[in-house]
């Protein structure tokens, strides 16, 4: 027996039923359609404003919210300095940054930025992964710039006794603790012959020959001041500068976390970076900041010396390691305890030591973690919103320093030194 299949014509309910059912597919048709609207509007909308905040980062970042100094600069203003006849490590172009300031007062900073010590150092600058050295006016550097005018040591808050100083910023592109007036030929990771510009004392000279034509080279007060590289910096050409500023009577010298320990400094100084003979002749140990304000002390007695370091600080414990295993190694990607207690004692005596023959200088120690494996701290403060943060008991190092530009010269922190971590 077949199948009967029976044919049903649709009743007016199952046709009221279809017209419903296309009136709502209509309606989330158009609600759909409003929906993406409204969403794309959203994202074009969020797209600008990330274009308009990354247009922002490049252009503070990268330097190009600094005008060009070009005829008598405003004061409180800051500029960007092209100098003649200086470069970066790899032959590009050098400058500073200026601020003129109302007050016949001036901070000289030297920028931090790595180092270079041998052939193997120059083939390795920063723009190469476990690079040691700013090669030349990159991204990170005038990150550092924008971070120490608008939050660090360099900007115009009204709690910053330094507001109303002329700031002379000395970018460090050379690898050579702003101290060397040479080149070198070494060989590239390519295998091709390059050249690297040892020429930071001759860029610093030469930034700060030109602004004497727009400030008085005869300050009231003076103050010499840089971090990590630009620490190293200070503490070989404080002296230096002092002569180049017509020996003031009031001067401040101020070393941010700058220290590492190696037989070959003197080495370093004479044959790689052709570092003057006055600067090269007075390192003579593994210590090239204590030799370098320990002679400083020795013939100004009457200049302030200040020293500050994070207890455990993580570059310098990373650094370390390198000059530990004889300059040919990369640098690890990651230290720990280990790293971190090395650097705590390589630290405790270098302020005991500096203590015994800097007897009237100041010593902030601080501790700011920033990898918990070891517990590892902060490197540099000066150029960071760090260094106006008040820390328990003891003042910022901000207020610790103009304290003792004022002759009130404390230490701080020196108890972390025997902490165990």
């Amino acid at each position: 027996m077949k199948e009967q299949v029976i044919m049903q014509e649709p009743s007016m309910g199952d046709k009221s039923d279809k017209s419903k059912n296309k009136r709502k597919k209509k309606k989330v048709t158009i609600t759909l359609s409003i929906i993406g609207t409204v969403l794309f509007a959203i994202i074009l909308t969020v797209l600008l404003f990330f274009n308009d905040i990354l247009n922002f980062f490049v252009n503070t970042t990268m330097g190009k919210d600094l005008p060009q100094l070009n005829g008598e600069p405003e004061v409180g203003k800051w500029y960007a300095v092209d100098v003649e006849d200086t470069v970066s490590s790899d032959g590009s172009n050098w400058q500073g940054y200026f601020r003129k300031g109302s007050e016949n007062k001036v901070v000289l900073y030297f920028y931090g930025g790595g180092f270079s010590v041998n052939d193997f150092t120059a083939a390795r600058s920063l723009d190469i992964e476990g690079g040691f050295y700013n090669a030349h006016l990159n991204t990170g550097l005038n990150v550092m710039t924008s971070a120490i005018r608008k939050w660090g040591i360099g900007n115009s808050a009204k709690d910053n006794m330094l507001k109303d100083w002329t700031f002379i910023g000395v970018p460090y592109c050379n690898g050579d603790f702003h101290s060397g007036t040479g080149t070198k030929e070494y060989t590239a990771l390519d295998g091709s012959t390059k050249t690297i510009h040892y020429v930071g004392y001759t860029n610093y000279r030469r930034l700060i020959m030109k602004i004497f034509n727009y400030i008085d080279d005869s300050p009231e007060q003076l103050l010499i001041t840089g971090s990590s590289a630009g620490g190293f910096g200070t503490a070989i050409l404080a002296d230096d500068a002092i002569e180049l500023f017509h020996n003031p009577q009031d001067v401040t010298v101020h070393v941010d976390s700058s220290l590492l320990i190696n037989e070959n400094w003197y080495d370093v100084m004479v044959n790689e970076w052709n570092t003057p003979k006055a600067f090269s002749d007075v390192v003579t140990t593994d210590n090239i900041t204590l030799d370098s304000l320990v002679a400083l002390h020795k013939k100004r007695d009457n200049v302030k010396i200040l020293f500050d370091c994070s207890v455990r600080d993580i570059a310098l414990s990373t650094a370390q390691v390198f000059f530990d295993e004889g300059c040919k190694n990369d640098t690890p990607s990651t230290v720990g305890k280990s790293e971190g207690d090395r650097f705590q004692q390589l630290l405790k005596k270098m302020v005991s030591e500096m203590q015994a023959q800097i007897p009237n200088c100041g010593i902030y120690i601080w501790d700011e973690e920033t990898q918990k494996d070891g517990h590892l701290t902060v490197h540099t403060a000066t150029g960071t919103k760090i260094y106006f943060n008040k820390r328990g008991e003891n003042p910022s190092i901000a207020k610790w320093l103009e304290d003792s530009i004022n002759g009130n010269i404390n230490n701080y922190g020196l108890e972390l030194l025997d902490k165990n971590f």
